[in-house]
C-alpha cells in the first residue's frame, strides 16, 4: 500500500492548527450571523459566547476531517494485520495518474451532451427569459445598446443570430443554433473536468458520482439551454480555475499555459460584471504565490520579476487587464454602448443607508434630506426589501434621482461613512440580510434554480416547438423540474456550497497542498458579499457549485506527481 514513509501517520503541527483557526471562526460567524433573527433574542455576551463555542466546535471538526483526510490510509492499515494488508492493496491499490487520451475527453463530452439533448429537444429552441429578450433586441438593432448585461455576450448572441438567420431565414432556428452551441460548450467544459479527474487517478466511485453530478443533474441540463450569460460565464470560470492551478505549479509552466490564462481570464472579465473582481483578486494571489514560493529543487525562495517564466506571467495578466480596460472604455464607446446606470452597482451602500433609516437609526435632518433626494422616502416602506435590491433599484429609477449620486460622488460617500459610524448595527443587519443566502444553511425564502416559465412573450414570434417529445411529455418534464427544485431546497443550499468550499480549502492547506485553484471561487464569493442584488440567487454562485467535484478531489485526493510514480 505504498512505502513506509507513505504510511507514517502525520501528527498535527503548530502550523496546521493555526491554519484551521480562521476557518473555525468563519463557520461560527456563519451560524450566528446567518441566523440574525434568532441572534437578536440573545444578549451581546450570549452571542459572543455562542461564537466562541461554535469556533471551538468547528475547530475540532476541521481538525478531525483534516487529520483523517491526510492519514486515512495510514490509520486503516495500522489497525490491520499484515496478512490483510495485501488483500486491501488489491482492492484499493495505490493511486496512479492515468494516461490521458483525446477519446476519453470525447466520451465524457458526448455523454454530457447526450444527457442534455432531451431538454433541448423538449424546450426547443431555448428557455427564453426577459434578459435574453432585451439582449436579442440589442443584437438586432431594436433597442439601444447597453452594457447592463455584458455587451460581449450580446455580441455572441448577435453572431449566432446573424449566422442562423442567414442559413435558415427564421429566428427560431437562429436561436436554436445559439442554444445548441451553448449546450455543447457546457458539455465540453464539464467533460474536460471529468477528464481531468480521470487523469488524476480518481477512484471509480467518485468518478461515477462526478459523472452523475455533471451529466444527470437537471440543473446543469437546464442551464445549458437557458439563453443567458450564466452558462458562458460558468464555462469560462471553470477553465480559468484550471488555468490558475496549472500556472501556479513551479517549474512546469510554459507559454501555452500563460496563453490559456490570458484567454480564460479575459473571458471571465467580459462575461460578468463582477468578473474583473474575480480576475484581479486571483491575479494578486497568483503573483504573491510566485513571489513568496520556494523552488522545489533548491528549496530557495524564488526571485520575482526575473526569469522568462515569470515574465510570461506578468505579460499574460497585464495583457488581459489591458484588453479589458480597452474594451470597457474606447471599444464600447466607439460601438455606442451605454454603461449601466449609477444605481446598478450601489446595492450595499443603498441598502445600508435605507436600513439605518427604516430601522430608526441615528440620522440628521440633512442626511435624511440627501437620501430623500435619491430615493423619495415617503413611499420607501412599500419598496424597501432587505433581501432583494431590485425592487428598491427600480423604484429609484422610476421615482428617484440617481443622478444626484453621480454628480456628488464624494458627498454621498461621506454620507455613507458618517451614517455607518453612528449606526453600525443597522449596517451589519443590512449586510447580513442582503448576503445571508450565500453562507447561511437555512434561509427564509426558497432559491429558484431556474425560472418557473419556459418561454416568455417576445416580439420575435419565437415559441416553443417540441421535437420528438409530446405535449404530455413536456408537462411531465415540467413537473419533474419543479419537483427537483423543491427537493434541492430541502437538502441543499448556496450556504452548503460555501461550507464545502471552505472545508476543502482548509483540508488542502492542512495537508500542505497547492490552494490556488480555490482562489477564483473565493473571489466569486467575495464579490457577491460586496455587491449581490439578490441574497440567494443560485445562478450568481453557479460557478462554485459546478466546481465542487473537482475541489473535493483536490482536497481529499493525493498530491499530484509525475505519471510514472504513485500519487501519495
Amino acid at each position: 500500500m505504498g512505502t513506509d514513509s507513505d504510511m507514517r501517520i502525520q501528527r498535527p503541527t503548530g502550523r496546521k492548527l493555526v491554519i484551521l483557526l480562521p476557518f473555525s471562526l468563519c463557520y461560527a460567524l456563519f451560524v450566528v450571523l446567518g441566523d440574525w433573527q434568532g441572534s437578536v433574542d440573545y444578549s451581546n455576551a450570549q452571542n459572543l459566547g455562542r461564537i466562541v463555542l461554535w469556533t471551538a466546535g468547528s475547530f475540532l471538526v476541521l481538525l478531525a476531517v483534516g487529520f483523517l483526510a491526510e492519514n486515512g490510509q495510514a490509520l486503516l492499515t495500522s489497525f490491520l494485520p499484515v496478512s490483510l494488508r495485501w488483500s486491501l492493496e488489491k482492492v484499493f491499490p495505490p493511486r496512479k495518474r492515468r494516461q490521458g487520451r483525446w477519446w476519453i475527453w470525447l466520451f465524457f463530452f458526448l455523454f454530457c451532451l447526450l444527457c442534455y439533448l432531451p431538454y433541448y429537444l423538449m424546450y426547443y429552441p431555448t428557455w427564453f427569459n426577459n434578459d435574453a429578450v432585451w439582449q436579442m433586441e440589442q443584437a438586432l438593432g431594436l433597442a439601444a445598446k447597453s452594457n447592463h448585461h455584458p455587451y460581449f455576450h450580446t455580441l455572441i448572441i448577435k453572431v449566432f443570430l446573424t449566422a442562423g438567420y442567414g442559413l435558415f431565414k427564421d429566428y427560431t432556428a437562429a436561436v436554436a443554433l445559439y442554444t445548441f452551441f451553448q449546450m455543447a460548450l457546457v458539455a465540453a467544459v464539464f467533460g474536460f473536468y471529468l477528464y481531468l479527474m480521470y487523469r488524476r487517478g480518481t477512484r471509480l466511485l467518485w468518478m461515477a458520482l462526478a459523472v452523475f453530478f455533471y451529466a444527470l443533474l437537471p440543473v446543469n441540463g437546464m442551464f445549458s439551454i437557458c439563453m443567458g450569460k450564466d452558462a458562458w460565464f460558468t464555462a469560462a470560470f471553470l477553465l480559468f480555475m484550471w488555468a490558475v492551478h496549472e500556472c501556479g505549479k513551479a517549474g512546469t509552466v510554459g507559454k501555452r499555459q500563460w496563453l490559456v490564462l490570458f484567454a480564460t481570464g479575459l473571458s471571465v472579465c467580459l462575461l460578468r460584471s463582477n468578473g474583473i473582481f474575480i480576475f484581479a483578486g486571483t491575479a494578486f494571489f497568483l503573483i504573491l504565490s510566485r513571489i513568496c514560493g520556494k523552488d522545489k529543487k533548491s528549496g530557495e525562495r524564488r526571485k520575482p520579476f526575473f526569469g522568462l517564466k515569470d515574465g510570461y506571467m506578468y505579460l499574460s495578466l497585464a495583457s488581459a487587464l489591458l484588453c479589458y480596460l480597452l474594451w470597457q472604455g474606447p471599444v464600447l464607446s466607439t460601438l455606442g454602448v451605454e454603461p449601466p446606470d449609477t444605481i446598478e452597482s450601489l446595492t450595499m451602500p443603498v441598502q445600508h443607508l435605507l436600513c439605518a433609516y427604516v430601522r430608526g437609526g441615528s440620522l440628521t435632518q440633512e442626511e435624511v434630506a440627501m437620501i430623500d433626494q435619491v430615493a423619495p422616502l415617503e413611499r420607501i416602506d412599500d419598496f424597501y426589501n432587505p433581501y432583494l435590491f431590485d425592487m428598491t433599484k427600480n423604484y429609484i429609477r422610476e421615482n428617484g434621482n440617481q443622478e444626484m449620486i453621480a454628480d456628488n460622488k464624494w458627498a454621498y460617500a461621506k454620507l455613507w461613512l458618517q451614517v455607518g459610524l453612528r449606526n453600525p448595527m443597522q449596517y451589519l443587519e443590512a449586510e447580513i440580510r442582503q448576503t445571508a443566502g450565500y453562507y447561511a444553511l437555512h434561509i427564509p425564502h426558497e432559491q429558484i434554480l431556474y425560472s418557473e416559465y419556459f418561454m416568455v412573450e417576445n416580439p420575435f414570434g419565437i415559441e416553443t416547438r417540441r421535437k420528438v417529445f409530446s405535449y404530455d411529455d413536456s408537462l411531465a418534464m415540467s413537473e419533474f423540474l419543479l419537483w427537483f427544485q423543491a427537493f434541492y431546497n430541502k437538502v441543499w443550499s448556496l450556504g452548503i456550497n460555501t461550507w464545502i468550499l471552505l472545508l476543502c480549502l482548509a483540508c488542502a492547506l492542512y495537508a500542505g497542498k497547492p490552494a490556488l485553484v480555490y482562489v477564483p471561487c473565493l473571489m466569486l464569493l467575495g464579490s457577491l458579499l460586496l455587491a449581490t442584488p439578490v441574497y440567494n440567487e443560485f445562478r450568481y454562485a453557479y460557478g462554485i457549485f459546478a466546481a465542487l467535484p473537482l475541489l473535493i478531489e483536490f482536497s481529499i485526493g493525493p498530491v499530484e506527481v509525475t505519471d510514472d510514480k504513485k500519487m501519495v
